[in-house]
């Protein structure tokens, strides 16, 4: 067990003039970055909102965490906070986007992926987790 191995998950609105672009953007740079800095997570997206969940030693998600708030790119940041962690739930995954099509199909329930406590934070990453690791899914 890693002591300070940690799970940030937080939610924030969309400000990109050109979605599409401005995601591949995140996804390229988070993947260049987030293995340097031992950090594992998961990119969720509607269309509106993402959801992001981060892992990695608590300083590095705090650091990051504060970088992200700062970026113009997101907006109305809600973050759920810090969970220790024995291990890591996505820890093949430099950054995994969950497109809105996989969401829909996962939980159709989230249309505005409006999460509001800690208990849906662990009912969506069960729900995928399940839906990714079935035979035939991969990044």
């Amino acid at each position: 067990m890693i002591s300070d191995l940690v799970s940030l998950t937080y939610r924030s609105r969309l400000g990109l003039a050109d979605p599409a672009a401005g995601i591949l953007r995140i996804l390229q740079a988070s993947r260049v970055r987030n293995p340097r800095l031992g950090i594992t997570g998961i990119l969720l997206y509607n269309g509106f909102h993402f959801v992001q969940t981060i892992e990695g030693p608590r300083a590095t998600c705090n650091e990051l965490f504060a970088q992200i708030s700062k970026d113009p790119r997101h907006s109305q940041i809600v973050a759920f906070g810090l969970t220790k962690l024995e291990q890591r739930l996505f820890p093949d995954w430099s950054m995994r986007l969950i497109s809105r099509t996989e969401l829909r199909e996962t939980m159709p329930e989230l249309k505005l992926l409006d999460l509001k406590e800690p208990e849906d934070i662990e009912r969506l990453h069960g729900r995928i987790l399940a839906s990714l690791s079935a035979p035939g899914e991969s990044e």
